[in-house]
């Protein structure tokens, strides 16, 4: 769990969570700019086990021209809710891309889930963001992410791009890969991706397969369209959902994290405040 990464400079944002007893600790952290991580909460009276950690920028969002890396491990048993504390402003610089890679290790008997808030878009911006994950055994994890399109002076601006592809790997073999790549012109179009809404989120959840329906069923809010379907390889489940505004996709992808929770741990989470 603590083997270097080869060939990759130091992940701007390093840690490790491990079980200890009845809990789960943070045994590792480095944290530089443009990161800030608060330090790890036990919110959930009924599952003491785990810890939630709030990812925060200093720097005011995701500019263009940056290139950051996340490193996050979950040992054997232990089990985190990373997530941050609001939506990320992606900044636009004619053509560079923001780049992220976020780079996930879960050991046999962990559970992760990384809950980020959707990136904002702003005119101009090329986002692009990757995730590798690699599960051991019947370690399991909840990963979401998304968008929202904003043009603060209603001039018509759009973004330039959104990227995203998520890799899954469990006990070294490539069970599913999920790619995104959508032209920025589109995204503001009646007739494009988000057909008039304003929100796009997407979910995988690694593990046993559960109900696909139940899954479905939970994110039934209005304002929402949502569907599930099984990943290959018996990889898990994953969501596709456009929301017609912030309000909505918050208590969709609450409900989806609420419903993969209980299903995992046999109990619902405390509230996430923000």
């Amino acid at each position: 769990m603590n083997a270097p990464l080869a060939g990759l400079r130091r992940p701007e944002l390093d840690i490790a969570v491990e079980r200890r007893g009845a809990a789960s600790c943070l045994v590792g952290r480095y944290v530089t700019y443009p990161f800030h991580l608060t330090r790890a909460f036990t919110l959930d009276a009924a599952c003491p086990e785990v810890a939630t950690l709030y990812m925060q920028s200093s720097s005011g969002g995701f500019y263009a021209g940056e290139d950051l890396t996340v490193r996050v491990r979950i040992g054997t048993g232990a089990a985190l809710h990373l997530t941050t504390q609001a939506s990320t402003l992606v900044h636009g610089d004619c053509g560079r891309p923001a780049r992220m890679r976020v780079l996930i290790e879960v050991a046999a008997g962990g559970f992760l889930a990384y809950t980020p808030d959707p990136q904002i878009l702003f005119p101009g911006a090329a986002s692009d963001t990757r995730v590798e994950i690699a599960l051991q055994g019947d370690g399991a994890a909840f990963l979401t992410d998304g968008l929202l399109v904003h043009d603060p002076n209603r001039a018509g601006g759009a973004p330039l791009s959104y990227k995203s592809r998520v890799d899954v790997r469990r006990d070294g073999q490539l069970v599913a890969s999920d790619r995104q790549v959508i032209d920025g012109s589109h995204l503001a179009r009646p007739d494009g991706p988000l057909h008039g809404h304003r929100v796009a989120a997407s979910g995988l959840w690694l593990a046993v397969p559960a109900d696909a329906h139940g899954f479905e069923d939970a994110l039934a809010y209005a304002g929402c369209l949502a569907g599930v379907s099984a990943l290959p390889n018996g990889a898990g489940l994953g969501l596709r959902l456009l929301a017609r505004d912030g309000a909505a996709h918050e208590a969709a992808m609450r409900a989806a994290f609420v419903h993969v929770f209980a299903a995992h741990f046999g109990v619902p989470p405390a509230l996430r405040r923000k």
